[in-house]
């Protein structure tokens, strides 16, 4: 099963009560007792075991469908793993007989990981940086204000941790630019949502708030109309900030 953000929402969206974040714990504590497979999920957003993959199996071939990819069979990918690491301790027998241990092929991978995401990040040009007095930033700190007066555990202001409010502020431009969403709308939306027993817990970035605008344009009852024009009503500039 492919798991990422969207799939997460639409499990919560069908479990009435459970937030994402609560979806997101199952699955970690799933992880952590093994139930699913860790290294297919850090890999392939996947959500799989080898019981799982067995049942499949088992099904696929009474039914006559289609088996497992190789890259994602279980079975395959544990012999591939035993190979390299017997590969490893003949090649070094001869001088040291002392067996590899896995935490050395683990070093490597992540070390081949962390060079290709450097690699990655040099790549890019360099991020726009949004002033205080910038409507963008100023709408995103308003939804972080909106957050914390609600629950002030989600995003403590005293957090070593807190949330990027410079990406906030450019997925609210995105939204603005690219999605031609008003100002005007994308504030009563999020005042909207953070009243909505549902939505409130759901939407806790500006990026998952740019994700469900539409859905949350049908869901609210608002007095103005959300047409989703830039044009007609001008931008509020009356924000607490």
């Amino acid at each position: 099963m492919q798991w990422d953000e969207d799939v997460c929402f639409l499990v919560s969206d069908r479990l009435v009560g459970v937030s994402e974040a609560a979806v997101q714990e199952i699955v970690k504590k799933a992880v952590k007792v093994n139930f699913f497979d860790k290294n297919m999920l850090d890999k392939f957003k996947i959500l799989t075991s080898n019981g799982i993959q067995n049942r499949y199996k088992e099904m696929a071939k009474r039914t006559k469908k289609p088996g497992i990819k190789k890259a994602y069979d279980l079975d395959l990918v544990n012999v591939t793993e035993t190979e390299v690491n017997d590969d490893k301790t003949s090649v070094n027998a001869p001088e040291t007989p002392v067996n590899v241990p896995f935490s050395t092929q683990s070093k490597v991978n992540e070390s081949k990981v962390n060079k290709s995401n450097k690699d990655s990040h040099d790549s890019k040009p360099a991020k726009r940086v949004y002033e205080p007095d910038d409507l963008n930033l100023k709408l995103a700190n308003y939804l972080l204000t909106k957050i914390r007066e609600r629950n002030s555990s989600i995003y403590p202001t005293d957090s070593k941790n807190p949330p990027d409010t410079q990406k906030w502020a450019n997925d609210i431009r995105l939204m603005h630019e690219r999605d031609a969403r008003s100002y005007d709308d994308i504030k009563r939306i999020i005042e909207w949502c953070q009243q909505d027993s549902f939505w409130q817990n759901n939407i806790l970035s500006a990026s998952k708030l740019r994700k469900q605008f539409g859905k949350l344009i049908d869901k609210a009852d608002v007095p103005n109309n959300f047409n989703g024009n830039k044009g007609g009503r001008k931008p509020l500039y009356d924000l607490p900030y």
